[in-house]
């Protein structure tokens, strides 16, 4: 299942699923607290699907998007009542809104963070990141880090963060977009961090990569303004005025001393990936559909 697009406005969407339907393009929409996603049920309906979107941001109030409604149209049952959704139904709109690489990093963060809780320092020194990094062999911790987390609440909120703008990379895109902008922002957040700290190693959590989502959510739309998502600005306004509190030393009681350059160039890392991925998409785009 492929997202193609997400709007605000359920009668909008609806009538392009409809009209998607009566070409033959089979779909859903999912119903999210903020949004309504168009679920493709077949990769093969992929190109055929972003050409008619395409020309339905160019002109949504042609007829024949509305005609299409009263031929094939749904009303969308969405549950409101006291009782809540089902176990299965729950753990299904979780997985709709990830993906295998989203998964599978969650899972070994839960995982480290276990051995970490059991084995302690051995788990430490094999994943954290080199001092002597010209010398070391031992590649893997120049990403392994993202993969150490120091306590409950710090492996809650990165995860949190990290299934939701993963997750939306993964379902608009592809796996391996998202393993490029997470391999990116892995390595450089982790590089600066230690430069930060004089080579010290004393630092880990997935924040850094979660920084780097976030500019790459926020600024891929703005390259890209055909692209089917916007990052709510609240989400952005929080996230700066969390960096900007991190950095004032605010929180160093709370939560030890936090990784503020990992996050800084994370976030930097993201939005040049955000912008150039963006305008090398939208350019794309155009070439084909020119052709």
């Amino acid at each position: 299942m492929i997202e193609l697009a997400a709007f605000k406005e359920h009668r909008v969407i609806l009538a392009f699923s409809d009209y998607l339907k009566s070409r033959g393009i089979s779909n859903t929409i999912e119903v999210e607290p903020d949004r309504f996603a168009l679920i493709l049920h077949k990769e093969e309906d992929v190109e055929l699907a972003r050409q008619e979107l395409q020309g339905f941001l160019q002109n949504p109030q042609d007829k024949r998007y509305w005609q299409a409604s009263w031929q094939t149209g749904q009303v969308i049952k969405q549950k409101l009542d006291d009782d809540g959704m089902g176990f299965a139904q729950m753990m299904q709109n979780l997985w709709a809104r990830s993906g295998v690489f989203t998964l599978s990093i969650a899972v070994v963060c839960v995982l480290v963070y276990g051995l970490l809780l059991a084995l302690g320092q051995p788990v430490f020194d094999a994943l954290s990141y080199p001092t002597d990094i010209k010398n070391t062999y031992q590649y893997w911790r120049l990403i392994s880090p993202v993969f150490l987390h120091f306590g409950a609440m710090h492996l809650i909120f990165n995860l949190i963060w990290w299934w939701d703008l993963g997750g939306l990379i993964e379902r608009t895109q592809s796996k391996m977009q998202l393993f490029g902008v997470f391999l990116a922002t892995a390595l450089l957040s982790n590089f600066g961090q230690s430069m930060a700290f004089g080579n010290a190693n004393n630092f880990g959590g997935l924040s850094g990569v979660v920084y780097g989502l976030l500019g790459y959510v926020w600024l891929y739309p703005l390259a890209n303004p055909r692209v089917g998502f916007r990052l709510n600005p609240a989400i952005v306004i929080f996230m700066l005025a969390w960096l900007a509190i991190g950095y004032s030393g605010l929180l160093d009681n709370v939560f030890g001393k936090m990784a503020n350059d990992a996050h800084l160039i994370g976030l930097l890392t993201g939005v040049i990936l955000g912008c150039a991925f963006g305008m090398l998409h939208r350019l794309v785009g155009e070439v084909k559909g020119a052709d």
